[in-house]
């Protein structure tokens, strides 16, 4: 009862410094006279509910969060956890940030497991809300408190927490995964679909390419499962059924699946492999589960398949498909950076020529952010692939003996690689140190750069 007699000290004495009693207040706040009695005479005094801490921290000016380390004790009442005062009192310290105090009051409120399942449900509203940031203590409690390791609940939190944790640093992303992995298995399949996707995501801005192409063949059978419990006459979708935040069609996790398995043996320089499958993904316009995001996105698809296509042709040497591929860049404005990556890959490969392509198309970042500000893509990814184009242009300025250009792209690469904390581009850019050194110097001017 100590915090709780605090509390009431407290408003007493704010209360006479600004010259109120019972009456003034109540008629000030709209509190009734015998409220203010009961909560601060009787005894026991009345426990306060926090409409009313709130009803009167406003009634005397005080700002947001007043007396809140002093509530705790309310919630606790007489020791016992008390669910109505708990709730909105976790709410409005998620919203103020005051973070310690709710994993004080959860660590708390978890001395008693049964109350896993309410703060599962407080997070899940936050989460819901997008407030995601907010909702990670509450995933963290249940983490700790949750006692079946095979639980939904506890495969749920983890998958918010993945998602919550995830940034531009790419260590802290990779810590996120690993902690996340072990428990894709048993999410409901909605968020087992989102988790895979995301996942597939990280380890190609990783550059692990081999557990990427093994996700995108889980996540291929989880969506094809998926497509034919939904062609099944007698499917119903159920309303309680748990969705990713954004939700996205079926079709979207289906063509990501051998998009991403496409995009993981081109890493792995396996290019036979990967030219079938974008003929997979082209045209998924005969998908049967469709709506209009749906539609959306298979028109997303072909234009990847279209660009993934001249990509390969590229990397085989044939550089015949190079006005294509102009076009393509043209066309699709979206998909320019990631065309220029492959670009400079392939010419590096094959010791072509493609100045001109890179005089026409290519421009730093910040003009490219400026100009691109509805690009699908997001910030970290494409960050993360200037990283990439910076390496490869290097690669192909040394090679042509323009010293002070490959040293330009040298330096921005080591900037966005400490920027995203990125191990694959600081591997890219040690690989450097294995170049010839430059023979011939031909320090022209390049238009574009």
């Amino acid at each position: 009862m100590e915090k709780s007699f605090k509390l009431r000290a407290a408003i007493e004495k704010e209360m006479a410094a600004q010259g109120h009693n019972f009456s003034t207040l109540s008629e000030k706040s709209g509190m009734n006279r015998g409220v203010f009695s009961a909560i601060l005479n009787s005894t026991p005094p009345k426990p306060i509910s926090f409409h009313q801490l709130a009803t009167i921290t406003e009634a005397l000016n005080m700002p947001p969060g007043w007396l809140f380390d002093d509530y705790v004790g309310e919630c606790f009442y007489d020791d016992k956890p008390n669910r109505r005062r708990i709730e909105p009192f976790l709410l409005a310290c998620s919203e103020l940030g005051m973070t310690d105090l709710v994993r004080h009051v959860l660590k708390r409120l978890l001395e008693d497991l049964k109350y896993v399942p309410f703060v599962f449900e407080t997070a899940e509203t936050l989460f819901m809300q997008e407030k995601f940031t907010q909702a990670v203590p509450f995933y963290e409690i249940v983490v700790e408190h949750e006692k079946h390791q095979h639980s939904v609940r506890l495969s749920v939190s983890q998958y918010r927490l993945f998602r919550a944790r995830l940034t531009e640093d790419g260590e802290e992303n990779l810590k996120a995964a690993v902690q996340f992995e072990p428990f894709r298995a048993f999410l409901p399949i909605g968020l087992k679909l989102d988790g895979l996707l995301r996942l597939g995501n990280l380890f190609y801005e990783l550059g692990k390419y081999a557990e990427m192409e093994n996700l995108a063949d889980e996540l291929f059978a989880a969506a094809s499962k998926r497509y034919e419990e939904m062609r099944d006459p007698a499917y119903e979708e159920s309303p309680d059924e748990l969705r990713p935040i954004p939700a996205k069609s079926l079709v979207f996790y289906y063509g990501s699946a051998l998009l991403h398995k496409q995009l993981a043996l081109i890493e792995q320089e396996r290019y036979e492999e990967a030219y079938a499958y974008s003929e997979r993904y082209a045209d998924l316009s005969d998908f049967e589960v469709m709506d209009d995001d749906g539609r959306e996105e298979v028109a997303n698809f072909a234009i990847f398949a279209l660009g993934n296509r001249l990509d390969l042709e590229l990397m085989l040497g044939n550089f015949d498909a190079l006005p294509r591929y102009a076009a393509y860049m043209k066309q699709y404005p979206n998909e320019t950076l990631l065309c220029l990556v492959n670009l400079v890959r392939a010419a590096n490969r094959h010791g072509a020529d493609v100045d001109g392509l890179l005089s026409e198309h290519y421009q730093p970042l910040d003009r490219y952010t400026e100009q691109r500000p509805d690009n699908y893509y997001p910030a970290s990814v494409i960050r993360s692939t200037f990283a990439s184009l910076h390496y490869h242009l290097a690669v192909y300025h040394h090679h042509r003996g323009r010293r002070e250009q490959s040293s330009a792209h040298v330096r921005e690469c080591w900037k966005l690689s400490q920027e995203l904390n990125n191990q694959q581009h600081f591997r890219q850019l040690a690989s450097l140190l294995s170049l010839p050194p430059i023979v011939a110097q031909n320090e022209e001017a390049h238009p574009s750069e």
